[in-house]
């Protein structure tokens, strides 16, 4: 008599197999209500749904239940009307903002807000097109290079100058493709002396996550730091913090200054059933812009659900500027079980969250082709140091998001 094959199989792998053959087929319908959304938004056939996407530039246009979300509101302070003419110069000029209303259509004084998001503040576009296309400069030719990180810094030796300046030399005809200096080997190629960061960059010891210290640890090894720089003594050559881009903190600051103290109410109640309201309450004065990211999107990324929570300074505010095609942004709980709300975000845009929203889950699930503002396109102007910024932001996205870690 010939043995059947489960006479083979151990109770534990027979055990698998039967489970695994009553359990529920995977179906889009098991899915968490934020990824039902994310997919709706990343599917090409049939094309995304966007009835319900809220479009805070044409809010008249809205069904009757966004608008009864939305709360417009007035900022502390105008963007770029400050006493430090330095500020206003990073926005543009004023007088430019006025004259050119339809290109640019934020109001440097007026923020909108989701009664269901408390801590969620949006500001429309208040830069002039020339601001932004600075902005856009320092992303593509400071920010990315050393002694800057990136994500390309894990596989590759980078070249000091930046892969952009190599790109504009080979542009402008300086450099030619198959050059040598073009080539950017992998790390795992290059040891020793062929090492191009060798006498700047300190070996990190790689830690487990058990052995990561406790956010009491990271605090007080910072408070020591800090004493450290008040007295004048050198810093460990590990642990050498980068000076922040003075542009971008006085953008920041600006920001959190003009929402400082902001007060709405919300949809939620309390036990009385009384009306419950949210409020800004983190002191401007505090603000420190310690970490940036800069996240560089051609048409076809996105960035699935997640929440930031590295910091350990949760109650600052994490400030998110938007420059080239439009997105859909994403927003929804601290669990990914609870439905997001969708809502477009054009070029320079400012979203904040602080308060509870600070801990939400949000993602950008497309970029919106054919949505590059006029201004930022290639042959826009006579301007032909742009051409070379605005062929790479004709199929681009750009978001620069500040947070303050400590």
């Amino acid at each position: 008599m010939i043995s059947s094959k489960a006479q083979y199989k151990s109770k534990r792998q027979q055990k698998l197999e039967q489970r695994q053959s009553q359990s529920k087929p995977f179906t889009h319908s098991t899915q968490t209500p934020f990824r039902d959304a994310e997919r709706n938004f990343k599917s090409r056939l049939p094309p995304p749904n966007f009835d319900n996407v809220i479009d805070f530039y044409n809010l008249d246009l809205s069904s009757d239940e966004i608008k009864s979300k939305i709360v417009k509101i007035e900022l502390k302070v105008e963007l770029g009307k400050d006493d430090d003419e330095e500020k206003e110069n990073i926005f543009g000029d004023y007088n430019e903002l006025k004259e050119e209303k339809e290109i640019i259509k934020g109001e440097r004084r007026i923020a909108y807000v989701v009664k269901d998001l408390p801590g969620f503040i949006f500001i429309p576009n208040p830069f002039t097109p020339e601001a932004q296309k600075n902005i856009i400069k320092r992303c593509l030719k400071d920010f990315a290079k050393y002694p800057n990180k990136n994500n390309l810094d894990t596989h590759y030796v980078l070249p000091k100058e930046g892969l952009w300046n190599l790109h504009e030399k080979i542009i402008n005809g300086e450099l030619d493709k198959n050059d040598s200096r073009c080539v950017v080997p992998l790390k795992a190629s290059v040891t020793g002396q062929n090492s191009l960061y060798e006498e700047e960059i300190d070996a990190k010891q790689e830690i487990t996550q058990k052995e990561c210290p406790q956010k009491s640890l990271v605090e007080k090894e910072y408070q020591e730091k800090e004493e450290r720089e008040e007295k004048g003594e050198p810093l460990p050559s590990s642990d050498k913090r980068l000076p922040f881009p003075k542009d971008i903190e006085l953008l920041t600051t600006s920001v959190v200054k003009s929402i400082n103290g902001i007060k709405f109410y919300t949809n939620e109640t309390n036990e009385n059933n009384d009306k419950q309201y949210f409020v800004n309450d983190y002191d401007h004065k505090k603000w420190k812009p310690e970490a940036g990211v800069v996240n560089y999107y051609q048409l076809k990324d996105n960035i699935m659900a997640h929440v930031d929570k590295s910091e350990i300074n949760m109650e600052a505010p994490l400030i998110s500027f938007s420059f080239g095609h439009t997105c859909i942004f994403l927003i929804g709980g601290p669990t990914r079980d609870i439905a997001p709300i969708a809502l477009y975000l054009r070029s320079g845009d400012i979203s904040i969250m602080c308060g509870p929203c600070r801990t939400n889950f949000h993602g950008v699930p497309r970029i919106l082709e054919g949505t590059l503002p006029k201004y930022l396109e290639p042959n826009y102007d006579d301007d032909p140091e742009w051409k070379i910024y605005g062929d790479f932001m004709s199929s681009s996205r750009i978001n620069v998001n500040v947070r303050q870690v400590f």
